[in-house]
């Protein structure tokens, strides 16, 4: 699981099974029932059983006005497995459950991940799944700005840096999608943008490696030495961004 990943699913946790807000705001439970399978969500203890409980809820309960809180929880919990395909089929029926401008772009970012994870350089349809990955990716950045507090009890920061990471995410889809198509220059922009919206020595070693192929020498030093001094740089992160330099200083060496 990714530091986003858990990031992601702590900060929503209490945003889609918040049931102290239920008689404050947003939809309420229609009967006791309902009310009791919300509250067996939230008393999940892993991810195999907010699955399981989810699952049900939406089996039980199918007009219910948490439908799309609840899909939401179950596309975070597939994610927070590395199960790839069953979080790109939640997202895809999250969209269709009247989502919240949040909800909806959380959702696009899961599908332009998820489909650009599983693109390979010789696909024969490699161009539409990265048109997919694109497509779903813009509208996430499009959405995002429109995006209002999942939970009233976040503060502003937190709420900031929520939205921020999400954006950094729709932006690491681009940028793979670009390495795909070995286009490195613009994938390393779209790295740039992403670390703009959330710094994170990982990000800032992928750049690194995508101006060195992109033959920007001084451009990848900068980004690798930024990854190195990061203090959220774990140590295989900063050996390969150390292996990385010696790479780009033996492509200058070279004139290459």
């Amino acid at each position: 699981m990714t530091t986003s990943t858990r990031f992601l699913a702590a900060l929503c946790a209490g945003a889609v099974l918040s049931f102290s807000l239920l008689a404050q705001q947003g939809p309420a439970p229609k009967s006791q029932k309902e009310l009791d399978a919300l509250i067996a969500i939230q008393n999940a203890q892993d991810a195999d059983a907010q699955i399981a409980a989810s699952t049900k809820f939406i089996q039980d309960f199918a007009d219910s006005d948490f439908r799309s809180r609840i899909l939401m929880s179950i596309m975070q919990s597939y994610e927070m497995k590395g199960d790839i395909p069953n979080t790109v089929a939640y997202a895809e029926q999250l969209l269709a459950a009247k989502p919240s401008p949040f909800e909806a772009a959380s959702a696009h970012i899961r599908i332009a991940n998820g489909v650009v994870r599983q693109t390979k350089e010789f696909d024969l349809d490699r161009e539409e799944k990265l048109k997919t990955v694109a497509d779903n990716a813009n509208k996430a950045i499009a959405l995002l700005p429109t995006a209002t507090k999942i939970n009233p009890d976040f503060t502003d920061e937190q709420w900031t840096s929520f939205v921020k990471q999400e954006e950094a995410l729709a932006y690491d889809s681009l940028a793979q999608g670009e390495f795909v198509r070995k286009k490195y220059d613009e994938a390393a922009a779209f790295y740039v943008k992403a670390i703009d919206a959330q710094s994170d020595p990982v990000r800032k070693l992928k750049a690194g490696n995508a101006y060195r192929m992109a033959k920007k020498y001084n451009e990848a030093l900068s980004m690798l030495d930024s990854a190195i001094s990061d203090p959220q740089a774990s140590a295989q992160v900063k050996d390969l961004a150390e292996n990385e330099k010696k790479q780009v200083q033996a492509a200058q060496t070279q004139g290459a």
